[in-house]
């Protein structure tokens, strides 16, 4: 069976020969400090790293790092707007995107924050003047369709298409900032609600565009939007239910008619709460499964979700044993995680989120070959 196969049966909520697994993605990839110390402990050159995202400082891994490490996904990225070049200025150690969002590094930092939002004054003026990139810009799909089908013709891998923006809600504090939003959300609630539709306007005229040209040819379509703290909801609720939930269901449903590919929502944190609701909006799947939040118990996820949502995820705890365990407690981990969220399929292994800067290179190891050698079906046997 090749990878392609293998998620294509786990997506669809069967076993097959053995559990899938994901590495090297925008949410499943390495910080270039721990690849290099990857690479050395592996006896690798480490001078041609290829940092694949800027914000993250994530790299996109080598071929053969893949491929050790049994990957059965490949991705790829639409493309920015033919008006927006990216440019670091290293004085600063900061860059602006299309949006006009600016991110800083601080000295030391291992990564990029939001340090300066668009939208000053959040006002329904303010938000009509402001002129959002162009989503149907033709330089965005420039090549793309023929990327897809050659990752489809050339790979046996199942074909991933990366979200290059936040969804609704994030790509909402981005341009407003986030404790502005928050306040706006006390306050100003109309204002939330406009905001998020032109976002989800923009969403599905960028969508649009781009499954014209590659629908055919991918098997996962990849959203973000993060609801979940590592203790519970980012806001409220009701508040999520009101405003949010409509225009995921929305999207999810606009993406579906365009595509035959799933819907893969990268959400952290605590989101037990929100999973109900994601279902219902037609999200296929469901990432990073953070098993160091509350109430994200794996076993618990899978009993009451597993034949409703795929959890893509889920491979060890990434707050402790990860950076911090042995290799054969991060061993124990992967192993425990399998056995919760495997059965009956519905589970690719992955990583929570990217790993970091500082995890030791062994554990790594661990994790994939732990992944694959316990992964087998029937799980457990």
């Amino acid at each position: 069976m090749n990878g392609r196969e293998r998620v294509l049966l786990a997506l669809d909520h069967k076993e097959p020969d053995r559990v899938p697994i994901d590495f090297g993605g925008l949410v499943t990839s390495m910080h270039h400090m721990a690849y290099r110390s990857l690479l050395e402990y592996l006896g690798m050159p480490s001078e041609s790293v290829q940092i694949m995202d800027t914000f993250q400082q994530i790299v996109d891994p080598a071929p053969e790092i893949k491929e050790m490490f049994h990957a059965d996904v490949v991705g790829f990225f639409p493309h920015s707007g033919s008006d927006y070049a990216f440019e670091l200025d290293e004085e600063t150690d900061s860059f602006v995107d299309e949006w006009g969002v600016v991110y800083h590094r601080p000295p030391g930092g291992y990564w990029y924050d939001l340090a300066d939002h668009p939208l000053k004054e959040g006002t329904i003026e303010e938000l009509e003047a402001f002129q959002f990139p162009d989503p149907l810009d033709p330089a965005r799909v420039e090549g793309l369709g023929d990327e897809a089908r050659r990752l489809l013709e050339e790979t046996d891998k199942a074909v991933m298409i990366h979200a290059p923006i936040g969804g609704v809600y994030e790509q909402s504090y981005w341009v407003r900032g986030l404790e502005n939003l928050y306040r706006d959300m006390a306050c100003n609630k109309a204002y939330v609600e406009a905001l998020a539709e032109r976002v989800l306007e923009w969403l599905l005229d960028f969508w649009g565009l781009i499954l014209e040209e590659v629908g055919p040819y991918v098997h996962i379509v990849e959203l973000s939007d993060d609801l979940g703290s590592q203790y519970g909801p980012l806001f409220s609720p009701d508040l999520y239910r009101e405003i949010y939930k409509p225009r995921h269901r929305r999207l999810a449903e606009f993406i579906h008619s365009k595509t035959e590919a799933k819907v893969f929502l990268h959400c952290c944190g605590s989101i037990y709460w929100a999973l109900p609701d994601l279902i219902e909006s037609g999200i296929d799947i469901i990432n990073p499964v953070q098993v160091s939040a509350k109430e994200m118990d794996t076993a618990r996820l899978n009993r009451e979700f597993g034949r409703d949502i795929v959890f893509w995820g889920g491979g060890a705890d990434s707050t402790r044993v990860l950076p911090f365990g042995t290799p054969e407690k991060v061993r124990d981990e992967a192993r425990r995680r399998i056995e919760d969220l495997a059965p009956g399929g519905g589970f690719v292994f992955g990583t929570i989120h990217n790993i970091q800067a500082e995890v030791p290179p062994e554990n790594v190891v661990a994790l994939f070959e732990a992944a694959y050698e316990y992964g087998h079906y029937p799980i457990g046997s």
